[in-house]
């Protein structure tokens, strides 16, 4: 199974000097006819159509769709499946996003693809995620695997991922999030996460907010789709995750008991990055929430710790709304907090503590004071890439 994110490769600087101008999902340049879902399309065709060789799970939403990616195929794995996993964005190395039986892609098939991939003429019309997305297709089918769990990048209608024969679509919570590009709107929000549901699929959600519900019940009507709303069972997100994981399986697969055994044990291991530990004492723990639904659930976390303080260092890209992060966390965490901007050397994140957050800006030096400080639990939150940053600045 996955442990620690590994180092980045040489590769990879590769990788991201060549998307420099076309690496939309970095860039956030989604505006109209900025990005043509029918370019990665043709370009899976002229390959063959590699994710058409294996059966899929496709998986979209606001809130733990990546954690829930990531358990369905521990639990595939224990079943007796060769299973593959697709996950986005990583922590530290891209060699995260591609998972194959809990393991990373090796950095030899990683380079192997990519200068494979790189040679096709067509490839230089794809985007960063179309190309990733490809990638992951073809290293799945040349390993032959029976089960692929796929996590949409963004929304899902026009994501990459979406050109699949998945015999299972999976809808987490939905909520707001990228308002700027799936819409204004929980319902416009709720349309485009939908847009993953095929024709005949059997399709697990868990329950919604009654407008988001009425999306999905309209398109599983229209798609003759089946769905089924699962109640998971949990004292926190995370539990719940677990239980809506073996809810699917015990729905779509009928295990018998020593297989749901195995399934248990699978999905026990914890996933990096949601609520990890990074520091026994004073506690030191990084979440990569970065939207409302999520920060509301870390919120509760933190409520259910022993320590009386909790010192938040936040930081998100520029395109979210940091003062209502900030808000929020008041508002639901039921202890004596302190707020403080982390630093980020990416222009796309706040370079300094937005009017009416709150934040305090804070040097490295200075965070390094805080977390030395004995008695408070200490949480990095707001972004994914702020794991990166810790470990390298602060050996976390």
């Amino acid at each position: 199974m996955t442990s620690l994110p590994p180092n980045p490769v040489a590769l990879e600087k590769e990788i991201f000097g060549f998307f420099a101008e076309r690496n939309f999902e970095r860039s956030r340049r989604f505006a109209a006819g900025a990005y043509d879902p029918q370019i990665v399309r043709n370009f899976l065709i002229k390959i063959g159509n590699p994710q058409f060789t294996y059966q899929t799970i496709h998986v979209a939403g606001t809130v733990g769709k990546g954690s829930t990616t990531t358990y369905l195929s521990r639990a595939l794995t224990a079943l007796g499946f060769k299973s593959a996993a697709y996950l986005s964005p990583h922590l530290v190395s891209l060699r995260e996003r591609f998972v194959l039986d809990g393991n990373f892609i090796a950095e030899a098939d990683l380079e192997m693809l990519w200068r494979e991939l790189k040679m096709n003429p067509d490839f230089s019309a794809l985007s960063f995620f179309d190309a990733m997305t490809a990638l992951a297709f073809l290293f799945f089918a040349r390993n032959h695997v029976d089960w692929a769990v796929v996590e949409t990048g963004l929304g899902g209608r026009l994501d990459s991922t979406n050109n699949l024969h998945a015999k299972i679509a999976v809808i987490t919570r939905i909520g707001p999030d990228h308002q700027n590009i799936l819409g204004d709107t929980l319902e416009k929000i709720a349309a485009e996460k939908a847009g993953i549901i095929q024709a005949g699929q059997s399709v697990f959600t868990v329950p919604q907010d009654p407008i988001a519900m009425e999306v999905l019940i309209k398109t599983c009507k229209e798609e003759k789709a089946t769905l089924n709303v699962i109640h998971p069972q949990g004292e926190d997100f995370d539990a719940q995750n677990k239980d809506f994981v073996r809810q699917i399986i015990a729905t779509a697969f009928n295990p018998q008991r020593q297989a749901r055994e195995k399934v248990d044990t699978a999905i026990a291991k914890p996933i990096f990055g949601r609520w990890t530990l990074l520091r026994e004492q004073p506690r030191v723990v990084f979440d990569g929430a970065h939207n409302l639904p999520a920060l509301e659930a870390l919120a509760l976390l933190v409520n259910r710790q022993p320590e009386s303080q909790c010192n938040f260092f936040l930081n998100t890209m520029t395109e979210r709304n940091l003062s209502d992060f900030c808000s929020l966390l008041r508002q639901k965490t039921a202890k004596f907090t302190a707020f403080f901007l982390f630093p980020m050397p990416d222009a796309q994140y706040y370079s300094e503590s937005p009017a009416g957050t709150g934040l305090k800006n804070s040097s490295d030096a200075q965070i390094t004071g805080i977390l030395n400080e004995p008695g408070a639990l200490n949480v990095f939150t707001g972004s994914m890439g702020l794991y990166a940053e810790l470990r390298v600045r602060f050996a976390l």
